[in-house]
């Protein structure tokens, strides 16, 4: 005689949530697992690019963080790729929302040094690596990027308002 298997007792909507929690966490791991099958004979980092900005957007930081630093990882040995600026910006931005802007500032100084960037890209990412170090409590290196993005657009963003701010 076969018993009935046992009744979760948990109330109709935890049973949703938990069974969407499945259902999500399975989509995850396929992706994965397709994703580290694909890059395996070759990198593909737009990939790893699009998983990372996916995981970042569903709050799955240290997921974004592992596929874009993946991403960075094939870029540095010569992959090529387009959205290498949105990349380093992105993985700091995640540092950021993780509360470990140390490494954000290193992301944001690496795009710095990245070649051709435009003058609205450079202003971007100074202002963001401002508030960075204004997140590491570094006053000083903060105004200086504020100040920096000053000096090239006076109207950028509150940008006055954060130099007044620091020197208060």
């Amino acid at each position: 005689m076969a018993t009935a298997p046992a009744m979760d007792r948990r109330a109709n909507g935890d049973m949703k949530d938990a069974e969407s929690a499945n259902v999500l966490s399975d989509i995850l791991s396929e992706l994965r697992d397709e994703t580290s099958e694909a890059a395996e004979p070759e990198e593909d980092p737009e990939t790893h690019y699009n998983l990372g900005v996916a995981f970042r957007e569903m709050g799955l930081l240290d997921e974004a963080i592992a596929e874009l630093q993946k991403v960075c990882n094939s870029i540095e040995r010569g992959h090529q790729f387009t959205q290498i600026v949105q990349t380093y910006t992105w993985l700091a931005q995640c540092f950021i929302d993780k509360g470990v802007p140390d490494a954000a500032i290193r992301w944001f100084e690496k795009a710095l040094t990245i070649p051709g960037l435009d003058q609205e890209a450079c202003l971007a990412i100074h202002y963001e690596l401002g508030a960075a170090c204004e997140i590491a409590h570094d006053k000083p290196a903060a105004l200086r990027h504020f100040t920096t993005v000053y000096g090239g657009n006076i109207d950028y963003r509150d940008v006055s308002e954060r130099i007044q701010a620091l020197k208060s």
